[in-house]
Formats: structure tokens, C-alpha cells, sequence
């Protein structure tokens, strides 16, 4: 799926959140492609909860690894019905 290839990349080139934040908008317009069972359920809400900060103003706020970042992302994918 294009949007996951993207957002990981966004996570190598070291914008983490803005990855995040743009599978969050994916999510939001795209609630009937994740698997409906808990696991899925509650990394999307993970997601979804997410404030929507830019890279920048993360530093000073929250600190997400980029490990961190690639991991949910990976879950999602794993979580979508393609």
C-alpha cells in the first residue's frame, strides 16, 4: 500500500511524527480498511489520539523514536484490508 511505503520513508528520512500524523489522516479518512479486532482497534486509537504537532515542536513537547514510530506503523499495516 503506497501510504504505508510513504510513511515509512518519511520515518528513514527522520520526520517520525510527521509519518504518524499522516497515517492518522489516512485513518481518519480510511476507518473501514482497518481489521476490526482489538489489537488493530486499539493501535488505531493510539494513532488517532495522537496530537498533530509537525516534527519541530514534537522536540520540545514529546520525544518518539524512530523505532518507535516504524513499529506502529508496521502494526497498521499489518492491521489493513487491502
Amino acid at each position: 500500500m503506497e501510504e504505508i511505503k510513504y510513511a515509512l520513508n518519511l520515518v528513514r528520512m527522520g520526520k517520525p511524527l510527521t509519518a504518524i500524523n499522516f497515517i492518522k489522516q489516512f485513518l481518519k479518512n480510511n476507518p473501514d480498511k482497518v481489521e476490526n479486532t482489538e489489537e488493530c482497534k486499539a493501535i488505531s486509537n493510539i494513532i488517532l489520539n495522537f496530537p498533530s504537532l509537525n516534527d519541530e515542536s514534537w522536540r520540545y513537547f514529546v520525544h518518539i523514536e524512530k523505532d518507535d514510530a516504524e513499529i506502529l506503523i508496521e502494526k497498521i499495516k499489518e492491521c489493513l484490508r487491502i
